[in-house]
């Protein structure tokens, strides 16, 4: 099969079934399909099959063109099956598709039919043309043996001829007996008084005839179609010597006319079913132990093969520092410290050395201990506690001492602070170092991780399992934190763990607990023992629901859809020879979706009586089509 843009090329070979070509114009993606019959076949016997493929072309609204080469009997054939035909090897051009797009829109919505003139009602005409020439005989007949019957015997029989030169005796002639009845009143029925015209009643007796059973009987079908022919033969007009081979012949054409009608319930019916199946989702859910002392997996016992592996990375980059620190000489001075009491027997004070001294918001520290004895000023030497030029203070500041209140002690300098300088520089801060090892950590982690997930083989891992970490004391720096540095190396170790469970025939032992969970909840209430089909497509999702010393336990969560698997010739097996009600009533009884199956049967104008699904090979077209 060829594809020429947006047309498909169906080549037939005398192989093909009729089921194989209607099946692929269904699965044909394009809107234009060429049937070429490159061999001689028997799909081009009969107009019959020519029309189902057109037929299956309509529904599925796709335009079809039947290409036939030095094939007359199947060129005829196809143009009355109404198809459009081609006798060239090319492609038809865009006229012919156009052509078939009309012939396509006249046979979806053929044009309505004119209703006929109503004929002239009999009871309009004049009187006298009422009765038929055949009427007018019949009465003259019964006059003339009226005439006869005075010359009769009593009991002679009742005659009335249709022609006066016919002779006595013979097959022509016409009896109207009624042996329930006096003859004498049969002479006095007038035919001409008789309207022939109503069907409903009886032209001699007047009365109203019974209502036909709409029930066919085959055999008396046959034997009125007999009967039919026999007075058809009887109004011909032929010869005496002829006339005894008229139920030969009559027989014959009735035999020739079963034969063929047989001949075509064999070879030209098809019966077309279309079934319509639903997919329906399914979900289990079930927890498996992990064991690593197995190899294969338990679905019985729920039992899985599981490991753990591990994996370090060393990764390190170089930092610039950012930290900042100051360097230089801190001021001294000397204070006067005064201890101010109310009378010279209290005692004195002693302040320790390292005491906090503060003026202005700058802290000092005394560099000895001091004892000051009550109101007499003792003078120690002091030094700031940082460096910097902001501690050089000028004579005359009033220090606060550590411990005690300004009104009760008290410092003064007597002359000026000095010494004091400062110079900043850069230094490895602990922000610096943090920043790093955060950046590591994620590189790191992320190439062990992967690392991880690239050990499947036929092992799978466990998503969830996978933990990551900074291994303890592995952070290293060339230079203390605090130090004076520019550029500093640093270096870190990470570890990630995983666990994995046996891949080994897992999705497989997945889709049958799918499918026998669908079959346990009767998702396809139909007869017979069907198949389900999974579809490829299953969505899983394994966690770890406890992990110790002990084991390992895994949730496995499962969703798929299934649907019946339908076995077209099992089908077609089944129908075979079933008569059209016990057929429909087996496709009925397929219930794959809530859609009821559709059965058509071709000619639509087959007798219903006679309907039957045919036995032979292509007779019966099974379509299966998916309810979205």
């Amino acid at each position: 099969m060829d594809e020429d843009k947006k047309i498909t090329k169906i080549v037939i070979t005398k192989e093909d079934e009729l089921t194989d070509i209607v099946s692929a114009i269904l699965d044909s993606q394009n809107e234009r399909i060429v049937l070429t019959f490159a061999e001689e076949t028997d799909l081009l016997i009969s107009p019959i099959n020519l029309r189902v493929l057109l037929e299956t072309a309509d529904e599925n609204e796709k335009l079809l063109v039947a290409q036939i080469i030095k094939n007359p009997t199947g060129q005829r054939n196809a143009v009355l099956a109404n198809m459009s035909v081609i006798d060239t090897p090319q492609f038809p051009d865009e006229e012919v598709w156009e052509k078939e797009e009309e012939n396509r829109m006249k046979r979806l919505s053929p044009p309505k039919k004119v209703a006929k003139k109503e004929e002239a009602k009999t009871e309009d005409l004049p009187k006298e043309d009422k009765s038929t020439d055949f009427q007018k005989r019949v009465n003259d007949a019964i006059e003339k043996n009226k005439q006869n019957r005075m010359l009769e015997k009593p009991g002679d029989e009742l005659l009335i001829t249709l022609d006066q030169d016919l002779p006595a005796g013979q097959e022509e002639e016409m009896k109207f007996v009624r042996l329930d009845e006096d003859p004498v009143a049969q002479e006095q029925v007038d035919l001409s008084k008789v309207d022939f015209e109503d069907k409903t009643k009886n032209p001699i007796t007047g009365e109203k005839k019974p209502e036909v059973k709409k029930d066919v009987d085959f055999s008396k079908s046959l034997k009125s179609i007999f009967t039919s022919i026999g007075a058809f033969f009887k109004k011909i007009p032929i010869p005496n010597k002829l006339k005894k081979l008229a139920p030969i012949i009559a027989i014959s054409l009735v035999a020739l006319a079963i034969l063929v009608g047989f001949i075509f319930f064999r070879t030209g019916v098809v019966a077309k079913v279309r079934i319509y199946v639903e997919a329906k989702e399914v979900e289990i859910e079930q927890n498996f132990e992990g064991d690593e002392n197995i190899k294969e997996i338990d679905f019985e016992e729920f039992k899985i093969p599981v490991k753990t592996e591990t994996v370090e990375k060393a990764r390190s980059t170089n930092v610039t520092a950012t930290g900042t620190a100051f360097k230089g000489e801190k001021a001294t001075g000397v204070v006067n410290i005064t201890y101010l009491c109310p009378g010279e027997e209290d005692g004195g004070l002693e302040i320790p050395s390292g005491t906090s001294l503060t003026s202005g918001g700058l802290s000092y520290t005394i560099d000895s201990a001091a004892s000051v004895e009550c109101n007499i000023p003792v003078e120690k030497s002091i030094t700031a506690i940082e460096v910097g030029e902001e501690y050089n203070l000028a004579a005359g500041k009033m220090f606060a001492i550590q411990g005690y209140s300004t009104n009760q002690v008290f410092g003064l300098n007597s002359s000026a602070l000095t010494g004091g300088s400062k110079e900043e520089y850069t230094v490895l801060s602990k922000a610096d170092v943090d920043k790093a090892v955060e950046e590591l950590k994620k590189l790191a982690i992320k190439e062990g991780e992967q690392e991880l997930k690239d050990l499947t083989g036929n092992w799978k891992i466990i998503e969830d399992s996978i933990t990551s970490k900074v291994i303890p004391d592995s952070v290293d720096t060339e230079v203390a934190i605090g130090a004076e540095a520019k550029t500093v190396n640093v270096s870190i170790k990470t570890e990630s763990k995983a666990s994995y469970f046996l891949n080994d025939g897992f999705d497989e032992g997945v889709a049958g607990l799918l499918t026998e969970k669908a079959k346990e909840e009767n998702l396809f209430e139909t007869e017979g023992d069907w198949d389900l089909e999974l579809d490829e497509k299953i969505e899983k999702e394994i966690s770890v629901v406890e992990s110790n010393a002990e084991g390992i336990t895994i949730k496995l969560i499962a969703k798929g859809t299934v649907k019946p698997k339908v076995d077209k010739e099992r089908i077609i097996e089944e129908l075979k020879g079933k008569n059209w009600e016990e057929g429909n009533e087996y496709i009925q009884s397929l219930s794959f979706s809530d859609k009821d199956a559709l059965v058509d049967f071709i000619p639509e104008w087959f007798p219903e009586w006679l309907k039957s699904f045919p036995k032979r090979q292509g007779g019966i077209i099974i379509e299966v089509r998916e309810v979205e």
